[in-house]
């Protein structure tokens, strides 16, 4: 079965969070707490608070990295495994994503798998930076979840956005004089866009129209009579 894991770039971002924040945090916490003389009874108060804050999440992390492990996804075109720890693991085939136990968004370019099974509830977040993420998202695509949960792709939103381009430069090649519809009741053409609602300008290196919209008529096209 193929994976798809957390990426190192994501890895190595939080090592260096904790590397480069929590630790020393937790280290001068300590030491103002218990070894400085000058620390007020206030103050060691406040520094053992910090310590104990930073000390438990970087316990947590050691504990998540190196005993649970980290989350991770199997799958193949019939099934899908979540592996929310090594200990924790949840099974479905792909015609039943999404269902009554597992929903899925995106979000940023991140598909979150909202997962709900023995009563627990568990989110499986899946980014860009994670290791396998064209595979998977293709898999998916393929198995027909993007479809069923009414996703689109980055890739889908720009050939639409690329047709609608299309379309709309094949309209302005029909009709290079058109006008904005004209609204309910009465009133002028705009004489400062001619009834486009645009002042459109070309680019000289790119050779492309660009837009803006005309604050005389603030993009109606047409003015009160």
């Amino acid at each position: 079965m193929k994976k798809c894991t957390l990426g190192w770039f994501s890895k190595i971002v939080t090592f260096l969070v904790f590397a480069v924040f929590f630790v020393p945090l937790l280290g001068i916490s300590l030491y103002y707490a218990f070894l400085y003389p000058q620390t007020s009874h206030e103050e060691r108060l406040i520094f053992l608070a910090v310590a104990v804050m930073c000390g438990g999440l970087v316990a947590f992390a050691i504990y998540r990295v190196f005993y649970l492990g980290l989350i991770w996804v199997e799958y193949d075109m019939k099934t899908v495994i979540f592996h929310y720890s090594r200990k924790e693991e949840y099974q479905f085939r792909w015609k039943e994503i999404p269902g009554s136990q597992v929903q899925v968004v995106r979000e940023n370019g991140t598909y979150i798998f909202c997962v709900q099974k023995n009563s627990r509830q568990r989110k499986i977040p899946l980014s860009r930076l994670s290791k396998g993420y064209k595979d998977f998202e293709k898999v998916l695509k393929e198995t027909g979840v993007l479809e069923r949960a009414a996703i689109i792709t980055d890739e889908q939103m720009k050939r639409n956005a690329e047709q609608t381009w299309e379309q709309y430069q094949r309209y302005r090649e029909t009709y290079p004089n058109s006008v904005q519809p004209k609204p309910e009741g009465d009133c002028i053409i705009c004489p400062d866009c001619q009834g486009k609602g645009l002042h459109l300008k070309k680019l000289p290196l790119l050779n492309v129209d660009v837009g803006r919209v005309c604050k005389t008529c603030g993009g109606s096209g047409y003015l009160p009579a």
